[in-house]
């Protein structure tokens, strides 16, 4: 089969389609023949070699897919072959062929195309457990989103709307606050003309928030800590202040780290506040049928048409080049979704 790896830490321009073996399934597995797969953050990470979670290079990574079942385990009773799935893989994606556990896969609804099923995993599983799992969501909650104008953000959005909350979201240029107005947040924030922090607290007239979901990481947590009610919480899924880890870029991101590592469990607990870190990886490999629930619930949503797949490019995965180069650049929004042809 044909395969994107990633064979050593490198720049995006090193990203070619090459031979690679078919995987094996165990049991409890199917393998999907690939129509589309999703690009994410962690992939910039585990291409700079950057990404703890990731195998040894040389490795197909890759964490959601839409295809159709090629083979099915032995104890696979839910899937067929020939059925149309969209499935959370453990790297992999990036290929012909990829191997899913039946149990982080459901069945693409027909009135999703296989571009818009491979959009949601990472995304929309990230979202919801972050705000209904993990998150301390209760009725018509103020929940602060950064940023906002990215797949999590987008789908996390929608989510905490659906559900009646008042959102506070940033992003970073005029266009991604039009696009968040788009999506009907309630306070779209330029973080870099604001201060964040005492833009919402002018706003709420110094009303804390009940959640905050923060993919950045850095300083940010000090603040997303200052804006929490008691039993407030921060979820952080993500560290992209740190994406750039040249020797050029240390006098910047030493105060980040150091501003991480100085945050206080005393703090925590005399203001009654709560900071959880989120990997879908492991909730997938510790916690299958909670995974399960989830991505069964977020499939609900998606039937009723209560929320949309995030989609902002769909490209050949022959121009996966240009995918890293734009997401590592922060120059899209949504979700980019490469189509294998």
């Amino acid at each position: 089969m044909k395969a994107i790896p990633f064979k050593k830490a490198s720049g995006p321009e090193n990203l070619t389609i090459e031979e690679w073996v078919e995987p094996r399934i165990e049991p409890h597995q199917i393998l999907i023949q690939v129509r589309a797969f999703g690009v994410n953050f962690a992939d910039i990470f585990a291409r700079k070699g950057e990404y703890g979670d990731a195998p040894r290079f040389p490795f197909v990574p890759g964490y959601e897919v839409s295809g159709v079942v090629s083979k099915v385990g032995d104890k696979v009773t839910k899937f067929r072959v020939g059925d149309e799935v969209i499935a959370l893989t453990r790297f992999g994606g990036y290929a012909e062929y990829a191997v899913a556990d039946a149990r982080a896969t459901v069945i693409k609804p027909e009135s999703l195309s296989f571009v818009d099923g491979a959009s949601i995993p990472v995304n929309f599983l990230t979202a919801y457990h972050a705000l209904f799992e993990t998150g301390t969501f209760v009725k018509d909650a103020k929940v602060l989103i950064h940023a906002g104008a990215g797949g999590v953000g987008l789908a996390a959005i929608q989510l905490a709307k659906e559900r009646g909350a008042v959102v506070f979201a940033t992003a970073g240029s005029e266009s991604k606050l039009n696009l968040l107005r788009e999506y009907a947040v309630d306070y779209p924030i330029n973080y870099r003309t604001h201060d964040y922090e005492q833009e919402i607290l002018s706003l709420t007239r110094g009303e804390k928030l009940d959640i905050v979901l923060d993919s950045v990481g850095g300083s940010y947590f000090k603040k997303d800590l200052n804006l929490l009610r008691s039993h407030g919480r921060v979820v952080a899924y993500g560290a992209s202040a740190f994406t750039d880890r040249s020797i050029f870029r240390l006098p910047t991101i030493l105060p980040q780290l150091f501003s991480m590592l100085t945050l206080s469990m005393v703090d925590l607990m005399s203001q009654s506040h709560g900071f959880y870190g989120v990997n879908m990886l492991r909730v997938a490999e510790e916690n299958p049928a909670l995974l399960q629930s989830e991505f069964v619930k977020v499939m609900e949503l998606f039937a009723a048409k209560k929320i949309q797949s995030v989609v902002s490019q769909q490209l050949s995965w022959r121009k996966i080049k240009d995918a890293h180069e734009a997401l590592e650049g922060r120059q899209s929004t949504g979700k980019i979704v490469m189509v294998v042809d």
